[in-house]
């Protein structure tokens, strides 16, 4: 029932997306991508010299050399951004003076779908403060809660970042955006995006194509489970008809007896013999 429930499902979401498609939202689809690529090309959100920009590669390496890091999932067509930039540019300057052990980065989203999948970005901007509580331990991923200003950035990464439990709590912190769940989760949104640029022949819309990719992968992962099970089953089940086979095959035998030649057939003969001088002695 699942399996064709989420396969309905699927192919409900491909086609309605056809049918939108079919009406005119097509157009309106590719508008909305023009005025975006016009806004990255004409309007950028401005480098400051205290951010690190990250891509995948400078995002291991921060996370490797510090403690400490906050970052900001932006895009330059958000209006916001913008807005804000100068706000977050005046709280790293000062953060590099008053708190040099913290790593203040910045992450498009267009640019690094790795990390915007990773830490499953839902708006702009987001700010994330990560911190490792102990040398080696798992880093505690906090999504943060204060205001955007100088002065509330600047309180909490000196300690109020303590106001807000971290993604996944302190008994999961083996999934976490950081380690195996984040990573994992990251490979999939740029696996998702490849597909999508390559094999999205009828221009559905990301977030449909995404969902139906999901739904797809997780229709497959069924299949795959539910085919080992019955193969574990089936092995358990053998493995159990053979000791029943065997212990009706014992019983149908009845008690062994002492083959010709074995040594307790000669320990009998001894004693046989034993018995019948004794009684032609007397």
């Amino acid at each position: 029932m699942k399996l064709a429930y989420l396969l309905s499902a699927v192919l409900a979401i491909i086609g309605t997306t056809r049918n939108s498609l079919a009406r005119g939202e097509t157009a309106h689809y590719s508008g909305e991508l023009e005025v975006e690529a016009a806004a990255e090309a004409k309007q950028l959100v401005p480098k400051s010299d205290y951010v690190i920009e990250l891509d995948r590669t400078v995002y291991h390496d921060v996370l490797k050399t510090h403690d400490m890091v906050f970052i900001e999932f932006y895009a330059n067509w958000c209006a916001a951004c913008h807005a804000m930039s100068s706000e977050f540019d005046a709280f790293a300057k000062a953060a590099r003076k008053e708190y040099p052990q913290v790593a203040i980065a910045r992450a498009d989203i267009t640019n690094v779908e790795y990390l915007s999948s990773s830490y499953m970005v839902s708006m702009l901007p987001e700010l994330v403060f990560i911190r490792r509580p102990a040398p080696g331990a798992t880093p505690e991923v906090r999504y943060v809660s204060a205001n955007f200003t100088k002065s509330e950035l600047l309180d909490y990464i000196g300690r109020g970042w303590a106001i807000d439990k971290p993604a996944g709590d302190y008994t999961t912190l083996w999934c976490t955006p950081t380690n195996f769940c984040g990573h994992l989760g990251g490979l999939i949104g740029e696996f998702v995006v490849y597909l999508d640029k390559h094999f999205n022949r009828f221009d559905i819309p990301p977030w449909a194509f995404m969902a139906a990719f999901v739904s797809v992968l997780y229709l497959v992962g069924q299949v795959l489970v539910g085919y080992l099970a019955r193969l574990i089953r089936r092995k358990y089940r053998a493995q159990l008809n053979k000791k029943l086979d065997d212990a009706i095959q014992a019983a149908a035998n009845g008690p062994s007896t002492p083959k010709a030649g074995s040594k307790a057939s000669r320990q009998g003969s001894a004693t046989k013999r034993a018995k019948s001088k004794t009684s032609k002695s007397d």
